[in-house]
């Protein structure tokens, strides 16, 4: 082989690696660009995950604050609900003792 020959050879080796080195660039530079993109992604998804999170929080808050009331509320109407049972009570007592007295013939008046 001649020097020329040799020469020729090493500028088309040398033009290889030129080109494999652009395309190699060219092909990180659009990795970059693919893993920004990505990245912009799962930031935007992560902020938005945290707000409907937020979102969430306070409605299960809500929904903790109205349980609380009814449980409240609940419990002032079986009070009352018991408070009217011995009314009840007392006033069928009463009401017995009224008939029964009645039926003995004693209403009050004195014969």
């Amino acid at each position: 082989m001649t020097p020329e020959q040799r020469l020729d050879r090493l500028e088309r080796v040398a033009k290889l690696f030129v080109a494999a080195g652009l395309r190699a660039r060219e092909q990180s530079r659009g990795q970059n660009e693919k893993i920004n993109i990505l990245i912009s992604m799962h930031m935007q998804h992560e902020e938005h995950s945290r707000a409907e999170s937020h979102a969430l929080n306070e409605k299960i808050n809500i929904l903790i604050d109205t349980q609380m009331q009814t449980t409240e509320q609940i419990k002032g109407l079986a009070a009352g609900q018991a408070r009217a049972d011995q009314e009840t009570a007392a006033l069928k007592k009463s009401l017995q003792a009224f008939i029964d007295s009645l039926r003995k013939g004693h209403n009050g008046s004195s014969s």
